[in-house]
């Protein structure tokens, strides 16, 4: 017996007014026979051009009655036409509900496989789609950061086998952000997210590592690594004998048997990776255990169909948006590490599934074979050099794994199969960065992230969130941002600004932390979340306040930069203040970035170009870009 058949379920609409009950379409899709009907169905429906038919394309904005019609025939071969005829007759019928089994978005697949299109769905609206006193806007809803997560992971159980998703054909449909569940690897520059390292300092860690040329190992160290860099280097008959020798010389290299594979059910599908390492301490409550590292193998470059690193960060998608990994998902970013192998080179990545999932290469593909070097050593004695660091910082980087892994309470999942039968009383805890608190004053704060300053801009690393400080009942609102520079002397500058009377006039947002984090690799940045904005035209007043501000940094001899419109916030009733000092620093010193935005959309000063010098005079054209297309008289 086949673990998959084709099936197909008729969508119907509920209009909760008329109490009638509306045919859309059927669609069809392969069923796994342990599959959730939910998995299979709803993302099937919601990737269909039913934007017409139906009152919202949020999955969520829905509850769903799945019914299986086992008395009745249901004929896919027949016209749309006949179809709706047909259906809507049946299910208007007031002894449609006596006809029919029950089912639940959690039901398997297997219970409908004696008529697998007999299926049904019938989608009634939470609130009145219907109603002709809709507001023409409709406000907004509370992202709910949790739900997107869930949504992200109902679209991944969908997809096809890993090894058929990691395909060039399938990436070129898959990778665009159009995709909620594409991987955020950079590739296309449109997918760009935050560093990995924000989320887990495990992945900085194994960077520090790879880049210290300093390091001493020991003798048990560099005669892992010469076994291994003798293995790498053989050609073999096929990717089993390759994955054979390896497993062995990694092993005895790190301690850790990442290339010993083991196959993970799941209702979405089994999956098989070349090399499977699980948490193993622990008491996990009969889920799957974490996985702390996924790798894959190819005998040599181009061999297998696919590129291995990009097959691993499939699996790592398969398994963590699996129902069986549901609880992993609501109480942390799960961090894992990816290891790909081509021949005898390597690469390694870093993966969290936070607002995306996220994965990031933490080196290029390193060669193991012999090659000429400038070092004092050989070429051979290099490379063992070259794989002990590898393994070094791969060790430490599995050992923060496991110990993060072991500090992970995990929360009660939400009670069903797919996020829509979460219940509104759920915890619903935002899976943020690794910086949780500071000092300011000699009095611990503790940071609890709330969301994204801008969710859709997931490659900017700017958070909400409450700052509780010790001894104070009161929850400030902030907001912390994660950057490679920034110049804490401007910011400071014009936070502290006061008007010549005495009077505190602040002209940035008050700056309550700003350091690099070696944790991190990076900047954090606490500010104040300035929420009484607006979105107004410039006035003669905010046109002198912001000479002021530009005059200010210019009399320290400090340039700002990017002085753009996203970069002033305008204050409601009046004002203004400068946020992003990024780019901010000494004139003569401080240059712009390598990925300046040059297409033209910018009028930036004719001499503005990537990494030359940031000018006063630059600022001051910015600064009459912006005044002459957003001012307005009072």
């Amino acid at each position: 017996m086949t673990d998959r058949f084709q099936a197909a379920c008729a969508v119907l609409l509920r209009d909760p007014d008329a109490k009638r009950t509306k045919y859309i379409t059927t669609v069809f899709f392969p069923a796994l026979r342990t599959g959730f009907l939910a998995d299979s169905i709803l993302p099937t429906i919601f990737r269909e051009t039913l934007k017409d038919d139906l009152p919202s394309s949020d999955a969520d904005d829905f509850r769903y009655n799945y019914r299986w019609l086992r008395d009745q025939e249901v004929d896919v071969r027949k016209t749309l036409r006949q179809q709706r005829e047909y259906l809507e007759n049946v299910c208007n019928d007031p002894s449609f509900w006596e006809g029919t089994i029950p089912l639940s978005g959690g039901s398997l697949f297997d219970v409908v496989e004696e008529k697998p299109f007999n299926l049904v769905v019938i989608l009634e609206p939470r609130r009145s789609a219907f109603s002709q006193s809709r507001p023409l806007s409709p406000v907004p809803e509370v992202h709910d950061p949790i739900k997107h997560r869930e949504k992200i992971a109902m679209v991944a159980r969908s997809r096809k086998s890993p090894s058929t998703e990691a395909q060039l054909s399938q990436l070129r449909v898959t990778q665009t952000r159009k995709a909620i569940d594409a991987i955020y690897n950079g590739r296309p520059l449109e997918l760009l997210g935050v560093s990995v390292t924000i989320y887990n300092s495990a992945f900085t860690n194994f960077l520090r590592i790879l880049r210290d040329n300093e390091l001493e190992f020991t003798p048990e160290e560099l005669l892992g690594a010469r076994r291994f860099v003798a293995s790498a280097v053989e050609y073999y008959s096929n990717e089993n004998a390759r994955v054979f020798s390896m497993a062995e010389t990694m092993h005895i290299a790190l301690g850790y048997p990442v290339l010993e594979s083991s196959e993970i059910p799941l209702s979405s599908g089994t999956i098989k990776p070349d090399g499977v390492l699980k948490v193993n301490t622990g008491s996990w409550y009969g889920i799957h255990r974490p996985l702390l590292c996924i790798a894959e193998a190819k005998c040599e470059i181009g061999e297998g169909g696919s590129d291995p690193i990009a097959q691993a960060e499939r699996y790592y998608r398969a398994f963590y948006s699996s129902n069986e990994a549901q609880r992993l998902r609501v109480s942390c970013c799960c961090p894992c590490l990816l290891i790909g192998i081509a021949g005898p080179r390597i690469m390694v990545s870093g993966a969290v599934f936070a607002d995306c999932l996220l994965i990031q290469e933490l080196m290029d593909y390193r060669s193991f074979s012999l090659r000429p070097t400038l070092e004092e050593r050989s070429a051979y004695d290099d490379r063992v050099h070259e794989a002990a660091r590898l393994f070094r910082a791969i060790k430490t980087a599995l050992d923060d794994l496991g110990r993060y892994y072991a500090s992970v309470t995990l929360l009660p999942t939400t009670g069903g199969a797919t996020v829509s039968t979460a219940s509104p009383a759920s915890p619903k805890p935002y899976i943020g960065p690794q910086f949780t608190g500071f000092e300011i004053g000699g009095r611990a704060v503790t940071l609890t992230y709330t969301g994204r300053v801008l969710e859709d801009e997931l490659s900017r690393a700017v958070y909400t969130a409450l700052a509780h400080v010790q001894g104070s009942e009161v929850a400030h609102e902030v907001v912390v941002k994660f950057t490679h520079a920034y110049c804490v002397e401007g910011h400071r500058l014009l936070a502290d600004h006061r008007t010549t009377e005495g009077a505190h006039r602040p002209l940035a947002p008050r700056l309550w932390y700003c350091s690099k984090v070696p944790s991190v690799g990076m900047y954090v940045v606490v500010m104040d979340r300035i929420k009484n904005t607006e979105e107004r035209k410039l006035t003669e007043a905010d046109h002198a306040t912001l000479r002021e501000a530009v005059a200010l940094l210019h009399k320290r001899n400090l340039v700002f930069g990017d002085l753009r419109a996203p970069n002033v916030l305008l204050l409601r009733g009046g004002g203004l203040m400068l946020v992003d000092f990024d780019w901010c620093g000494r004139e003569g010193t401080a240059k712009y970035p390598g990925d300046i935005n040059e297409d033209g959309t910018i009028k930036w000063h004719a001499d503005t170009k990537a990494g030359q010098l940031i000018k006063k005079e630059h600022d001051l054209h910015m600064q009459t870009v912006l005044v002459t297309t957003t001012t307005t008289t009072e």
